[in-house]
């Protein structure tokens, strides 16, 4: 839904009440506990996060990256 306003044109009562009313929602909506976000997620609950063997991803994405360029470089 639009309203078109000139610059010079005061708000209407009736935006006036459409913005009141937005604001509302939103802050009720702020206001909620809602698991929104991923770290919030059920699913997440109990994970966590890669911390001492981070080292091992780095050492397989150096291993893989060698491999790609020795087969590319070979063939």
């Amino acid at each position: 839904m639009g309203i078109l306003v000139e610059k010079d044109e005061e708000r209407s009562k009736l935006g006036e009440r459409i913005s009141s009313d937005l604001r509302e929602r939103a802050e009720k909506t702020a206001q909620r506990d809602d698991p929104d976000f991923v770290e919030q997620s059920e699913y997440l609950k109990n994970m966590q996060k890669t911390n001492r063997f981070s080292w091992f991803w780095f050492i397989l994405v150096a291993l893989a990256a060698v491999s790609l360029v020795i087969i590319f470089v070979i063939h």
